[in-house]
């Protein structure tokens, strides 16, 4: 049965149903704002006051707790909520496999759009960037939401001449959607996320219909990334090669991510996303229950 892609609705309302059931995995350790640790949800919207600190050359003297100054002498400033809340950066791959087959195109955007929904609930202060190459564009958490994000973004050539910058804060969870399918040792990636502690996470949106060269005889292969097409005949053995190289790309990531100790999940495009999450994902810590 040919697969139909879903409309901007129900992308919509599959990531919120998802986001319902599950979050990200805020409670897998302490964490710890621009200020000092978040205290969570409980304690406030993100510009609740929650405290004191001292006062630092180049502080705003708006925010001079005056009070506590008629009482002591001493110059503190007032923590707000948003200074105490986790930082959540979490970046999309937007190659050309990512919306070569309609289905990971789709669960891609449910799974941004399910990450930007429940680090905003959290209270988490959230960045979301695009990547491609070495080409890195913000977005904006309106666009996202609105389905517009992906769109504006997914058609900027990839530059390997720009220079590779950190897009990742530190001590904050990390998190990375993508296929995973190019070349290449996953190490130099997963140091760059997990270098400056925090928490890192692999989300890979997953077609089962990849694992297996389906085509016999001689076929045409296109590069989705460079549009390259080439001649293969296909045999029994290439397919039985393609399958073993495959599962073993993937191996390799799991591996690598163990190493790192980062948090590695497939997420299969098929079904609901609540369905996805309740696999691989929940059992390896990717989400949580809400």
């Amino acid at each position: 049965m040919p697969f139909s892609p879903p409309s901007h609705q129900e992308i919509q309302t599959d990531s919120e149903q998802a986001a319902r059931r599950f979050r990200l995995p805020f409670s897998r350790r302490a964490w710890s704002g621009a200020q000092g640790s978040w205290t969570g949800m409980g304690a406030g919207s993100s510009i609740d006051f929650q405290g004191n600190r001292s006062y630092q050359w180049g502080d705003d003297p708006r925010d001079i707790h005056w009070a506590a100054y008629a009482r002591t002498g001493q110059l503190t400033m007032k923590v707000f909520q948003a200074e105490l809340s986790p930082r959540v950066d979490v970046v999309v791959d937007v190659s050309e496999s990512m919306f070569f087959h309609e289905a990971r195109a789709a669960r891609t955007q449910s799974l941004l759009r399910f990450c930007l929904l429940s680090a905003v609930r959290t209270g988490a202060q959230v960045r979301l960037h695009a990547v491609k190459g070495r080409r890195i564009s913000p977005l904006e958490n309106a666009d996202v939401l609105s389905g517009q994000g992906l769109a504006r973004v997914r058609n900027l050539p990839p530059d390997e001449s720009m220079p590779a910058i950190s897009i990742w804060r530190p001590n904050g969870m990390k998190i990375l959607i993508s296929d995973l399918l190019y070349p290449g040792e996953p190490d130099a990636l997963l140091g760059a996320m997990t270098a400056q502690k925090g928490l890192s996470i692999l989300l890979a949106p997953t077609l089962a219909e990849e694992a297996e060269l389906h085509a016999a005889g001689n076929v045409k292969l296109k590069n989705c990334e460079s549009g390259f097409i080439r001649r293969q005949l296909v045999t029994s053995s290439l397919s039985k090669r393609y399958a073993r190289a495959y599962a073993a790309h993937f191996e390799l990531w799991a591996a690598a991510c163990l190493r790192h100790q980062a948090v590695f999940a497939r997420i299969p495009c098929t079904g609901s996303l609540t369905e996805a999450l309740s696999g691989e994902a929940l059992r390896q810590g990717a989400v949580e229950l809400s």
